[in-house]
């Protein structure tokens, strides 16, 4: 999942889903009647497939449906959870790397300890993080 958008809704595409590339289940609003659809986007056909026929993401422009949501399986949610403990323990990671720059250029004793001390806690806290993926 890693084509997950940073960006979404995107206000130039009004109706077509997250993941468009992928068939799957997508949820509908009805903001007049304030009623959600589940309904199945057909990503060979673009278009939603509904109990009644089909809809494109075009045929909903100036009706009441919009898009509201991607309907997510637990395999799907944990991919994009793994990445987002990824990213913050490289974030971690990055600060390790300064902080023992720093440390190797401290002009002290006490500066040099409280790098390694930033150092030590910037490492444990980038292991701390990618073992919470390990958790059931």
């Amino acid at each position: 999942m890693d084509d997950f958008p940073k960006n979404w809704p995107n206000p130039e595409r009004p109706g077509v889903p997250m993941f468009p590339n992928i068939t799957a289940r997508h949820v509908l609003e009805n903001k007049r009647r304030r009623a959600l659809k589940l309904v199945l986007w057909d990503h060979d056909q673009d278009h939603y497939c509904t109990e009644i026929g089909y809809v494109t993401p075009h045929q909903m422009i100036g009706v009441d449906w919009e898009y509201y949501a991607p309907v997510l399986t637990p395999a799907q949610i944990a991919e994009m959870l793994a990445g987002e403990r990824e990213r913050c323990a490289k974030e971690c990671d990055e600060k390790a790397v300064f902080a023992n720059n720093e440390a190797e250029e401290a002009g002290s004793h006490e500066a040099e300890r409280y790098w390694r001390g930033e150092h030590c806690a910037a490492t444990f806290c980038a292991d701390v993080i990618r073992s919470m993926g390990d958790a059931a």
